[in-house]
């Protein structure tokens, strides 16, 4: 028997030995046993989880490569293997086969996956990979110094990006397709000291003796900086306006609290086996996690005292959940761990089917089908929702060109070498798109109407945009923005409507609007919550009142909540005394299904399987629907 003992119990652990049964008995410091057997070649064949849940391996008689591999459920992965030791074939547990060949120096030169889609590598004398062609035939080609590192690559458009080294080895220069390139320069010990964009803009990094970051400059001039203990633990972090966010750790360095810019602090508490089981945020509420005796999450408790529970299955996949209010989704999965069954305890019953390839194809529910059709590199060709169907083309190297959509619509897109878009064509329209070497978007031309450009400062942050008539030239539209030393946004001057200055926290948050002729304040509580604003322009909410992080009043306005969180119920109290009142519906996936007005319309709202919401109506007063929109 071998005894660890941690520091306050911390990953204290038992190691038990029985040589006659062969096993190994681990339980760890919450008493939670775990199982290994092991052959007469000490090669383990059964692993059997604190839960007794088993999992069983098969090896070759040579005891050098696993055969198979049995999960909980009875699930089983085979290996086959050539007399180099290379996987050949790898079976899966519903029957599916990939296929491998290799060369004379055991590397793969073609793949075949479960769903038919082969792809072909080739390499030269020292196995180098030189070219890799895809199952649709496109080809990306590779070269090599004479050190054998990558030095360019060829996508199957025919367009190279290229790397330079310095004599270390180390990437001194990336060149793009367009030729824009981006210089990096290390100190004696390898270590990135600046990197210097394509437009010559320079970012400078620091390091401590230990290698830890110790600052970055922008090419601004402006500066952040972190501090270390001893360990190598952070112990501070300065943003570039002067922020500094504060962090203490526990044992083995996991963080124990997080103290905001504002003094804002958050807890985290861990069990014996470093696991999460709390946060305490900065209004004292607490945040719970529970697990069971094989460390996975069964229960959580948020911050408003809502929990959810959780079930797995033997195999460690999640088989049902439960949400605050006590509604139930439960999944099934195939012998791959995909779902292809969600069932709610309300009777709500959605499907999934997956193609050869693995990818989703069909997912329906009593609202909508949908239907995928994908290529051999998984890439959507066409999605039929409800019948409704979009259609879409890709290049060889995997962008959308093409889109027509289910009223005929007729989308197309065309790229630079570099992969950024260059024009947008429909029937609506057209967008033409320019970009600096940086990659940044500088103009968008708006077909003849209007062109838009921008320009951005040495940081990337967007400092003005110009509308302009494409005709005329005559000015539609200027604005430019001013950002803190940390990037946030301090003021928006329009031509049009003037000028509006923010001001913000040292968490970035806006305590103040400024504009000519009105004015607008904010306040936050310590969890970040907006408990008060300021508007003598316009009418204000009034104070707000929480329960936890939830909002219970504001102003004339009250709201309810269900045990789940959500806003069940809105009334709002009128000047003469009369109220008003919205009400909701939820289902057990947090999504809206109805809603009722204060005048008693009642809307209904449904979705497609992937969450999308695909049509609204209201319910007429014979139940009929009425007023139906659909989303495509």
């Amino acid at each position: 028997m071998t005894i660890t003992e941690g520091v306050d119990g911390i990953l204290s652990g038992t190691l038990t030995y029985d040589d006659t049964a062969r096993t190994t008995t681990y339980t760890d410091s919450l008493g939670h046993a775990s199982v290994h057997r092991y052959n007469a070649e000490g090669l383990v064949v059964e692993e059997t989880d604190p839960l007794g849940h088993v999992t069983r391996t098969e090896w070759d008689v040579y005891g050098d490569e696993p055969l198979s591999v049995t999960d909980a459920l009875g699930h089983t992965t085979r290996y086959a293997y050539n007399d180099a030791g290379n996987v050949i074939e790898l079976t899966l547990p519903d029957g599916s086969v990939a296929q491998a060949a290799y060369n004379a120096l055991g590397l793969p030169t073609e793949v075949v996956e479960p769903g038919g889609a082969v792809w072909r590598h080739t390499y030269d004398e020292r196995g180098n990979l030189l070219t890799t062609v895809d199952p649709l035939g496109a080809e990306t080609r590779y070269a090599y110094n004479d050190a054998g590192r990558p030095t360019a690559i060829t996508n199957a458009l025919g367009h190279t990006r290229t790397v330079a080294y310095d004599a270390a080895g180390l990437p001194l220069a990336l060149t793009d397709e367009l030729g824009h390139t981006t210089t990096i320069r290390r100190d004696r010990f390898g270590r990135v000291i600046e990197v210097k964009d394509p437009l010559g803009h320079a970012t400078r990094l620091g390091w401590t003796t230990e290698g830890k970051p110790s600052w970055r400059e922008q090419p601004d001039g402006t500066r952040e900086s972190w501090t270390w203990d001893a360990q190598g633990n952070l112990l501070t972090h300065a943003d570039p306006a002067g922020n500094t966010t504060q962090h203490t750790v526990s044992h083995f360095g996991v963080p124990a609290t997080r103290t905001d810019p504002d003094g804002a602090q958050y807890e985290f508490v861990y069990d014996t086996e470093l696991r999460l089981t709390a946060v305490t945020n900065p209004q004292s509420l607490v945040w719970s996690y529970t697990y069971d005796e094989a460390g996975r999450l069964t229960a959580e408790t948020d911050f408003n005292g809502r929990t959810l529970t959780y079930t797995h299955s033997a195999d460690g996949r999640l088989a049902a959940r439960t949400n605050g209010a006590g509604e139930t989704l439960s999944f099934a999965r195939d012998p791959l761990g995909r779902v292809v069954e969600q069932h709610s305890d309300a009777g709500d019953v959605t499907t999934f089917a997956y193609g050869p390839d693995g990818g989703l194809c069909r997912a329906a529910n009593a609202d909508a089908e949908v239907v995928l059709e994908r290529d051999m590199l998984g890439r959507t060709l066409s999605e039929a929702v409800n019948g409704r169907t979009t259609t879409h083309v890709h290049d060889a190297v995997g962008r959308r060109t093409r889109r027509v959509t289910p009223s005929g619509l007729v989308s197309e897109w065309t790229y630079d070498p570099a992969g950024q878009p260059l024009a947008l064509r429909s029937s609506a329209g057209s967008l033409d798109f320019a970009h600096d070497a940086a990659g940044r978007e500088t103009q968008r031309a708006l077909g003849t109407e209007a062109t838009l450009a921008q320009t951005w400062n040495a940081a990337g942050l967007l400092t003005a945009q110009t509308l302009a008539a494409a005709a005329s030239d005559r000015l539609l539209q200027h604005r430019t923005y001013a950002h803190r030393a940390d990037g946030y946004l301090t003021e928006i001057r329009e031509l049009t409507s003037g000028t509006r200055r923010f001001d913000l926290d040292g968490l970035g948050r806006v305590t103040g609007t400024r504009a000519h002729g009105w004015s607008e304040t904010y306040a936050y509580d310590p969890a970040g919550n907006l408990v008060h604003a300021t508007s003598p322009a316009h009418e204000a909410l009034g104070e707000r009142q929480f329960d936890g992080t939830l909002v219970r009043s504001a102003g004339r306005t009250s709201y309810e909540y269900d045990a789940e969180g959500r806003l069940v119920r809105r009334t709002r109290k009128l000047l003469n005394g009369q109220t008003r009142t919205w009400t909701y519906t939820w289902n057990a996936e947090d999504r809206l299904t109805g809603a009722t007005a204060p005048d008693g319309s009642r809307w209904r709202y449904a979705y497609d399987p992937l969450g999308r919401r695909v049509s609204k109506h209201r319910v007429a007063d014979d139940g009929s629907a009425a007023d139906r929109t659909d989303f495509v």
